[in-house]
């Protein structure tokens, strides 16, 4: 089998379909059927995320596509919406239903469910040797005489039993063209839940053994709520340490290389344009664009969806949603935000996508609010490289202090103010597993291209801009109207007004640009520290950089999204004006 797509592909509808319960293995069974070639699409209509792949068993070409993962197709949740919309407008001519061995009862209630579509339908048992490892064997054989449809044990981590699932459910696609669907019906939920119960205890066969859970211990020491959180401390410690310094090693390491290899031929391209400012644009989008990409956006957000993958397919993300969901209902959020909220220390923009998994628009635009004012790892960049270098890391961590009281604080007034139904946590724990590397990279990689293809066109575009209007002349002109409050209000150098207009495009350039009108690298040099500290944390609260302003226009329209992005500015101008007459109580001086 081989992985084929290209990104931008559209929602066509699959031959196969993957559905399933949450936590049953569907995207690793993905991954080894379409390698790292799915994309993601949007069921129209939805924020829901359909996986779509092809991949070529035979010499036939066969796509798949992986639903959201429901426990019913009678819910109303936008998940089990989707996935039931998508099996009867999409056409799918087969479905693989994965189940899993360990909660046999709860999925074959969803197997029932499905044939009453009168799709052809295949079984794929996952985790059967952690049910016989519990107590409890699965007779396949017998499962497949008592639903009348194929049953295949499969392990998606290491590949056992996927090739035999293709080659019946491919089979099943042969046969499905000699005769019409006849649809069953769902029947009554009483009579379902009945049925599957009585199907899982005819093949479920007691083996004498303890039914121990597999990683139990974990499971105490990161269940309580005392050592729960002293664990999640630590673990969130060794994220940022991973990210800092993986990270910023990842991105010298590409700086370095941009540097050598890339920038003197681009140098040499750009040169041959007899046009000043032509050659202005292009130095800002063929090498200060592309550069900042590939050391922000590559090596960041990269270590940091690895870490996340890990975490999730570990089974430990969660439990830490399970910790955190007393301290976000008192925001009016629901765990499942604690995971776009941690995205966010990451990049804006990936972790406004994920807000996806949340349960309605409200929390979903509530969350994404408090994202845009979440220190991503280009504005710690600017903190650390400015405050941090220049001033202290005492006052960089009080630039996280007051990014903090923010977020609390908008989030509690947001919380209790925005209308909407808030909906209770209710998430199902699954075991502890030991992640596949090939399906965290996997994961990784289909999660990145999203990122690349939604922000580096908007970066790319965004710098020949703020090149043109350098090379026109026009960044002082633009900027005049704001120079009361620039060097009035903030008490900054006019200078760093201009430089805060970068910020808009990346927040990472406006620190470099903020050196370069400055003629020095030593920002103490023209500026005072209070000056370095009213900067970057002005750069830090107001909106994260223009993909993101993008993000949040295709997420909640361009209503919200400039609402947003004006209240995040309004914010970053009052704050810093304040801060800049009650730091020198604590010993910041303007001279």
């Amino acid at each position: 089998m081989s992985g084929c797509c290209g990104p931008g592909s559209k929602l066509r509808g699959a031959d196969i379909v993957l559905v399933g319960n949450p936590n049953v293995g569907k995207s690793a069974l993905m991954n080894q059927l379409t390698g790292v070639g799915a994309f993601v699409s949007n069921y129209p209509g939805t924020t829901v995320e359909i996986l779509e792949g092809d991949a070529v068993f035979s010499g036939k070409r066969i796509r798949f596509a992986d639903l959201p993962g429901i426990y019913s197709l009678k819910g109303l949740s936008e998940d089990e919406k989707a996935a039931l919309g998508y099996l009867e407008s999409a056409n799918p001519r087969v479905i693989i239903n994965i189940v899993d061995s360990t909660k046999l009862e709860r999925n074959i209630f969803l197997t029932l469910q499905l044939l009453g579509l009168g799709i052809p339908t295949i079984v794929a048992l996952n985790f059967h040797q952690e049910a016989t490892e519990t107590g409890a064997e699965i007779d396949g054989k017998k499962l497949s005489a008592l639903l009348g449809i194929p049953v295949v044990e499969i392990d998606p981590i290491s590949g056992s039993g996927v090739g035999k699932l293709v080659r019946v459910s491919s089979g099943m696609l042969t046969e499905k063209k000699k005769g019409a669907r006849r649809k069953v019906g769902l029947g009554s939920e009483e009579r379902t839940h009945s049925k599957a119960a009585a199907i899982s205890s005819k093949v479920t066969v007691r083996n004498g053994r303890s039914g121990g859970r597999r990683y139990g211990w974990l499971d105490r020491i990161t269940g309580e709520p005392l050592s729960g959180t002293i664990v999640m401390a630590l673990v969130l410690a060794a994220l940022f340490a991973c990210l800092f310094l993986a990270g910023g090693g990842l991105s010298a390491l590409i700086g370095d290389i941009f540097a050598a290899y890339a920038k003197p031929p681009l140098s040499s391209f750009i040169s041959i344009f007899p046009s000043a400012v032509v050659r202005e644009i292009l130095r800002y989008m063929l090498i200060d664009g592309i550069n900042a990409g590939l050391q922000i956006a590559i090596p960041y957000v990269f270590v940091f969806y690895i870490i996340i993958a890990f975490l999730e397919d570990s089974g430990y993300m969660p439990r830490m949603a399970f910790l955190l969901d007393r301290v976000m209902h008192r925001f009016g959020l629901h765990g499942k935000a604690v995971v776009p909220m941690m995205l966010g220390f990451g990049c804006s923009v990936p972790a406004i996508l994920s807000t996806r998994v949340l349960p309605n628009t409200r929390e979903r635009l509530l969350t994404a609010i408090l994202i845009t004012l979440i220190p991503c790892s280009a504005r710690t960049a600017v903190i650390l490289g400015a405050v941090g270098v220049f001033v202290g890391w005492q006052y960089a961590l009080l630039i996280y202090a007051i990014i903090l009281l923010l977020v609390l604080a908008t989030g509690f007034v947001l919380g209790r103010s925005l209308p909407g139904e808030r909906l209770g946590f209710i998430m199902e724990i699954p075991p502890y597993r030991m992640p596949s590397a090939k399906n965290v990279l996997a994961k990784t990689w289909i999660r990145m291209k999203d990122f690349v293809f939604t922000a580096f066109p908007l970066v790319f575009i965004g710098s020949g801009v703020i090149g043109g209007f350098s090379a026109l002349g026009l960044m002082p002109a633009i900027l005049k109207p704001a120079e009361p409050v620039v060097a009035g209000w903030l008490m900054l150098p006019v200078v760093a007004g201009i430089t805060l207009l970068f910020g808009i495009l990346r927040k990472e350039l406006a620190l470099e640009m903020l050196a370069v009108l400055g003629g020095s690298a030593n920002l103490l040099s023209f500026m005072t520290p209070l000056q370095i500290f009213v900067f970057a944390l002005v750069l830090a609260i107001y909106v994260p950089c223009i993909s993101t302003v993008g993000v949040l226009k295709r997420e909640f329209g361009w209503k919200r999204c400039l609402l947003i992005s004006g209240s995040t500015i309004a914010l970053a101008i009052v704050i810093g004006g304040i801060a800049a007459r009650i730091m020198p109580a604590l010993g910041l001086s303007l001279n």
